[in-house]
C-alpha cells in the first residue's frame, strides 16, 4: 500500500484500522509513525473536547461581527459545535472539522483583540507542515548526510505537481537546482499537496504546494529544528522549510516564478 492510500484510510478512523493497515504499518516504519501520530492527534482532540470551556463573552463577540447570510449560517454552526459535546463514535474527519472550528473561533478572538499577524488557523496549518516533515525523515537525512540522491526525472516532478493542479512554467531551472525528491502527499485531510526537496546550503529544503485556501499573509514557521515560510500563491499556498539557518529567500523567488496553477 502506498503512503497516500494509507493516509486516506487511516484518517477516516485511526482506531478502526483493519488488518491490511496494521500489516502495512508493521512492515514500514514510516507508515507506522503516521498511524501512531494520527492516533495521538485523535486522542488529543478528544481530550480537548472533554475539557473545553468557552470563555465568557466569546459568543457575544462572534455575534457582534457583521455577517452575510452565508457567514451567519456558518457562525451558527460553529456556536452549536462549541456548545455541544460530540458523540463518542465521532470519526477523525469530524473531529478535525470540530478542531478547525475551534481554531477559527480562536482566530476571530485573536483578530478582535490584536488585528495583526497570522490567525490561529494559519499557525496551526504551519505546525501541520512541520510535523509532516518528520514523516519524510529518511530522505531529509540522506540529503543532509551528503548521500547522492539522483535528481528526479521531469515526468515524476510533473506528476507530483499535476495532482495539486499546478505545473512548472519552465523546467530549465531544475538543471541548476535539481529536485531530489518529488511526490504527492497529504498534509491535512481533504486537500492535495505536492512535496519537493532540493539541496540547500544547510541541508534539505522542502517545497510544498497545497491547494487549500490561500493564507491571509506571508508568515514564518519554525520549531526547535526547522525554519520555514508560508506564502499565499494563487489558488493555494507554497511552503518552504529548511534547517534552522537556511536562507529561504532565494528558493521562494525561484519557485514562485516557476510554478503556476492550471486549475
Amino acid at each position: 500500500m502506498n503512503e497516500t492510500d494509507f493516509k486516506k484510510r487511516v484518517y477516516i478512523d485511526p482506531f478502526a484500522a483493519d488488518q491490511e493497515i496494521l500489516d502495512s504499518a508493521a512492515g514500514n516504519p514510516i507508515l507506522q509513525d503516521i498511524l501512531d501520530q494520527t492516533q495521538k492527534m485523535d486522542e488529543d482532540i478528544r481530550g480537548i473536547m472533554d475539557v473545553l470551556e468557552i470563555s465568557d463573552g466569546l459568543k457575544e463577540k462572534l455575534l457582534a461581527i457583521p455577517q452575510t447570510d452565508e457567514e451567519e449560517s456558518a457562525s451558527e454552526k460553529t456556536l452549536k459545535t462549541l456548545t455541544e459535546k460530540p458523540a463518542a463514535n465521532t470519526n477523525f474527519f469530524q473531529y478535525f472539522a470540530i478542531a478547525s472550528s475551534l481554531i477559527l473561533v480562536l482566530g476571530v478572538t485573536f483578530s478582535l483583540t490584536y488585528n495583526s499577524g497570522p490567525s490561529s488557523a494559519e499557525i496551526a496549518f504551519g505546525n501541520e507542515v512541520i510535523n509532516h516533515l518528520y514523516h519524510e525523515s529518511i530522505e531529509i537525512e540522506a540529503i543532509n548526510s551528503g548521500l547522492a540522491l539522483d535528481p528526479m526525472a521531469m515526468p515524476m516532478i510533473a506528476n507530483a505537481l499535476t495532482g495539486v493542479g499546478t505545473r512548472l512554467v519552465s523546467n530549465s531551472f531544475i538543471i541548476k537546482t535539481p529536485v531530489r525528491f518529488a511526490k504527492p502527499c497529504i498534509i491535512i485531510p481533504a486537500y492535495d499537496s505536492a512535496h519537493l526537496m532540493i539541496e540547500g546550503s544547510e541541508g534539505a529544503v522542502s517545497v510544498f504546494v497545497i491547494n487549500n485556501s490561500p493564507v491571509s499573509i506571508e508568515y514564518k514557521i519554525n520549531d526547535d529544528r526547522f525554519n520555514g515560510i508560508v506564502v499565499p500563491m494563487g489558488n493555494g499556498n507554497m511552503i518552504l522549510v529548511g534547517e534552522a539557518n537556511e536562507d529561504l529567500g532565494e528558493y521562494k523567488e525561484l519557485f514562485s516564478e516557476n510554478i503556476e496553477w492550471v486549475i
